[in-house]
């Protein structure tokens, strides 16, 4: 299977990430049928996030008689949800047509998503013209607002960031939680990092049992977590697994470790934009464009005893020949695991 590149947008299937009106199911269908153009091309993968972007209406569009949504890069801890999609070579030429590409409304970008179990993808999405952007809020029709709305809420994922949108509220950051698993934890060596960054405390406490899918390994004095395979996306070796601890066997390595649950701790916070800068500084994050970070961060979907959240977490950046020297955490327990429990 070919996957987009910087210099790809016609492979033979591409990862779309929409965060609009193709989101609704009917919208794209009915624009295609309407023109004699066959829906089919696009194949939804599931939730996705953009990380660094937030959303804006800032360009008119006459076909929806008002504002049409744009993303626009603003920073740590700004983030859009939308979906990830396959797109067949017709159907990216298609979406090139609706999204106003040939008429200089919209334009392809390429950027990285993340997807619920913590990988990062490069993906192609549209973000409005420069030309075309008009330097005010235009709001949109509450019809096309909905069609945004129910998309998110179909797929599980927060609405906040579109009314923020909607509602021209500036800056804004929409997922409030951090998931920690290692020395960040109570009782562990660097806890009062954490607490130096003045956690939201509800019902009398700042913590919350959480565990998330991927694999944990020992890199000594710190655990690190990578992130398991993403079905639909990539193989085992593509997603940075390859056979981190797992006995020889291919897909049955895959399989293991998409099972493979890690335990740790959910923190919330008002400040994220200032919370992200200083916990990536400890955790040797640069961004990114830097591919020599020790850790990255991503967005991944937790289980907080039983109610599910999205959270920003930070996975280990080894190569891959680097993860499979590291023993790997069975019980996805770090703190267990350091005791010998």
């Amino acid at each position: 299977m070919n996957y987009l590149s910087g210099d790809d947008m016609t492979s033979e299937k591409t990862l779309y990430f929409g965060y609009g009106s193709n989101l609704d199911d009917d919208d794209w269908s009915n624009w295609c049928k309407v023109r004699g153009y066959d829906p089919d091309g696009m194949t939804e993968i599931g939730p996705a996030w953009l990380a660094d972007y937030s959303m804006k209406f800032h360009y008119h569009s006459t076909g929806r008689d008002g504002g049409a949504a744009d993303v626009v890069r603003l920073g740590c801890g700004a983030a859009v949800p939308g979906v990830l999609f396959h797109l067949d070579e017709q159907a990216l030429a298609v979406m090139d047509i609706k999204e106003g590409v040939p008429v200089n409304c919209y334009e392809r970008r390429v950027v990285q998503v993340c997807t619920p179990d913590g990988n990062v993808h490069q993906a192609l999405t549209y973000t409005v013209v420069e030309e075309s952007m008009e330097y005010r809020h235009i709001a949109p029709t509450k019809e096309y607002q909905q069609l945004i709305r129910s998309g998110l809420e179909k797929r599980g994922l927060p609405t906040d960031d579109l009314e923020n949108a909607v509602q021209d509220g500036g800056p804004h950051f929409p997922i409030r939680h951090v998931f920690t698993y290692g020395t960040l934890m109570q009782g562990e060596s660097r806890h009062m990092m954490i607490q130096k960054l003045s956690p939201i405390s509800v019902e009398g406490s700042t913590v919350t049992k959480a565990t998330t899918k991927g694999v944990l390994l020992d890199l000594g004095s710190f655990p690190g977590m990578i992130a398991g395979s993403c079905a639909g996306v990539v193989g085992p070796t593509d997603a940075g697994i390859g056979r981190a601890g797992f006995a020889e066997g291919g897909e049955a390595d895959a399989d293991a470790a998409a099972r493979q649950v890690v335990k740790g701790e959910l923190y919330a916070f008002s400040d994220l934009f200032t919370v992200l800068q200083y916990l990536d500084e400890i955790e040797g994050y640069h961004g990114p464009e830097d591919g020599g970070s020790l850790f990255r961060r991503a967005i991944i979907e937790v289980d907080a005893e039983g109610e599910k959240r999205w959270a920003w977490a930070y996975f280990y950046n080894g190569l891959q020949m680097e993860t499979t020297a590291w023993p790997v955490i069975g019980n996805g327990d770090w703190m267990s695991w350091r005791s010998g429990d």
